[in-house]
């Protein structure tokens, strides 16, 4: 019988919003089902057979002090201390603190850590010492740590993935006329959208859909509401919580990634990656790690989009350039085939099940 792996992340309860914890609620169901589980969440509701539950509550998106103490709490149990340990989350001082102290009790005890995001990596260069390996969800992240000091052979990059999805038809994906931006909201974001939503041909519409998550979403939400006071009751949604967001996806003919940066988020961020599945090509502003994406599909002779200037006007206007029939069919074609060869489950799944495995036979010998 193989070894339980404890999975310590963020209560896996629904609603699953947040993208760290559905990768990590679809990791779970994809792994192997002999390789048995040990995760938070709620034992009424299994992800998966072979699975053991540890019941507790749900957390927000900035967990606090006592959130983290029950984490700690159920990795350091008596009845799972020898068990192999897979941190997902963002280091901080509170269970680095912890993983230090269990290195230095049990020295032979497996010690790994997805970076869920990789905002201001490089500082986490002490927190990460005592870990026997560090997943890293881009090719960036792991470029910028070793440059940072960690030791190249403790890094291993596994993209994030996401669910199977039926693909549209490319010519139907072309004929819509809406562009989707879901992501964060700040103030740089709202005048790139600004200068979008003014300059957007007769017949197309932009849906801005995006959570109240981060710290300035709130004024970027009220600029948008000032400036574009007559297209918001016209050609311009503005969202926050969506409950259905594959019926959203399911509208646009393109999805944008308006930030310049991937605060709280995974590298790559999992709506880009629902998108396409379902044949929703992408622009995403020229910035790392979120360019990534269109050099992996370069490498399998895909064209699923391209990265745009950053300046709100030049944003508007190269965006424009882009929403051609033509352009958009052989994009939603490519979309869905990159999904498939690199951000699939099963592909996340076996690496994540290498890894466990090629670090226990290690540590056997």
């Amino acid at each position: 019988m193989p070894t339980p792996w404890l999975i310590i992340s963020k209560p896996l309860r629904p609603p699953f919003r947040d993208g760290s914890t559905v990768l990590i609620r679809d990791l779970i169901r994809a792994l192997p089902p002999e390789r048995p589980i040990v995760h938070l969440g709620d034992p009424t509701l299994p992800l998966r057979t072979n699975t053991e539950i540890l019941d507790l509550p749900p957390m927000g998106y900035s967990p606090g002090l006592l959130a983290k103490v029950r984490v700690l709490a159920a990795m350091m149990h008596p009845r799972r201390r020898h068990m192999p340990v897979h941190l997902c989350f963002t280091p901080n001082a509170v269970t680095s603190r912890a993983v230090s102290l269990l290195r230095a009790l049990q020295p032979r005890r497996l010690l790994v850590q997805s970076l869920m995001s990789a905002h201001g990596a490089e500082s986490w260069v002490p927190l990460l010492r005592p870990l026997d390996a560090i997943v890293v969800l881009s090719n960036h992240t792991e470029s910028r740590l070793i440059t940072a000091g960690v030791p190249a052979d403790k890094l291993h990059r596994i993209y994030p993935a996401v669910a199977a999805a039926r693909p549209d038809p490319p010519a139907e994906v072309a004929a819509r006329r809406r562009l989707l931006y879901a992501g964060d909201l700040d103030l740089e974001v709202a005048a790139r959208l600004i200068a979008l939503a003014r300059a957007l041909p007769p017949d197309w519409s932009l849906t801005i859909a995006c959570r109240p998550k981060s710290d300035t979403d709130a004024a970027a939400r009220e600029t948008l509401r000032t400036a574009l006071a007559h297209e918001l009751t016209d050609r311009v949604q503005l969202l926050a919580e969506v409950d259905d967001m594959d019926a959203l996806l399911r509208t646009a003919s393109l999805q944008l990634y308006a930030a310049d940066h991937v605060r709280r988020k995974v590298d790559l961020p999992l709506v880009l990656l629902e998108g396409l599945a379902r044949g929703i090509p992408v622009l995403a502003v020229d910035a790392d790690p979120v360019r990534e994406l269109f050099i992996v599909a370069a490498r399998h002779g895909l064209d699923v989009g391209a990265a745009v200037p950053a300046a709100p006007e030049a944003f508007a206007r190269t965006i424009h350039g882009h929403l051609t029939p033509e352009l958009l069919t052989k994009r939603s074609a490519s979309a869905a085939v990159l999904a498939a060869r690199e951000f699939s489950l099963e592909a996340m799944a076996r690496c994540y099940g290498a890894l466990h495995a090629a670090l226990e036979a290690e540590r056997a010998g």
